[in-house]
């Protein structure tokens, strides 16, 4: 199962990838400024943005796909790998809020590049790890905070030319999306007594003691059953010998 779900996510996640550098190419080699197709806002026809510029790229600058394409990769593999029930739901809710979050907040340019989605995969795998409390769920949360941390500065408009309410956007996206699905897909075990409190069992009360005894037990014991405690007393005589070391009382 585990194989097959692996195979599954590895070839959305490369073909995500793969499309984005197959436009990419197109684009540059044939230099058709798709650019022009990325979300523009205020503009009615900048809303089909939303659904083609996380595959359009600067053709100008090579490091624009080159820094989204691993963090793509991997978020989405990630997603589709420990979310596979609401992995799809969740992907395209990020990808369409993500866009129209940037054609709402964003200035009047052309906004273009998967960095929107890729923020919004990070909030959501963050929130859903501490949402379900979920030890391997936590771990990929940290990870993800590890590797791509640096990218909260992204949300704010420090460097020229890049798009940050897209960035801002797509991390509202993902912090949405992970509240609308907190009830499914991967949920947090549960302890023994919450479970016992959902079946209405009483607790049982100070099972943790050495001599407990249930109380539905305890009446069919009998007086000579009850736990005795026995102490060892060995009293000096007057003449400063000790007695019997054997000697024991109830």
């Amino acid at each position: 199962m585990n194989r097959k779900v692996t195979r599954i996510s590895f070839a959305i996640s490369f073909t995500i990838v793969l499309l984005m550098w197959l436009v990419f190419i197109m684009d540059y080699t044939f230099d058709l400024n798709w650019y022009k197709y990325g979300v523009r806002p205020g503009e009615w026809s900048g809303l089909i943005g939303i659904f083609t510029s996380p595959f359009l790229h600067s053709t100008r600058d090579f490091g624009h796909i080159l820094n989204n394409s691993l963090p793509a990769f991997i978020l989405t593999w990630l997603l589709f790998y420990h979310y596979r029930q609401i992995a799809t739901k969740t992907y395209l809710l990020i990808f369409f809020l993500s866009g129209i979050g940037t054609w709402v907040l964003g200035n009047p340019n052309y906004h273009i590049g998967m960095s929107g989605v890729i923020y919004g995969l990070t909030s959501f795998l963050v929130i859903s790890g501490f949402f379900r409390k979920n030890m391997r769920v936590a771990a990929i949360s940290l990870f993800v905070i590890f590797i791509y941390g640096s990218m909260i500065w992204g949300i704010f408009p420090i460097k020229v030319g890049v798009s940050w309410e897209g960035h801002l956007s797509g991390l509202f996206a993902g912090i949405i999306a992970a509240v609308i699905f907190k009830q499914k897909g991967p949920q947090p075990k549960k302890m023994r007594y919450e479970i016992e409190e959902e079946l209405g069992i009483e607790p049982e009360l100070e099972y943790w003691k050495e001599d407990f005894v249930p109380p539905h037990k305890e009446e069919s014991l009998g007086e000579h059953h009850q736990p005795k405690i026995v102490y060892q007393f060995i009293p000096k005589s007057v003449t400063g010998k000790k007695a019997d070391k054997n000697t024991k009382t109830d």
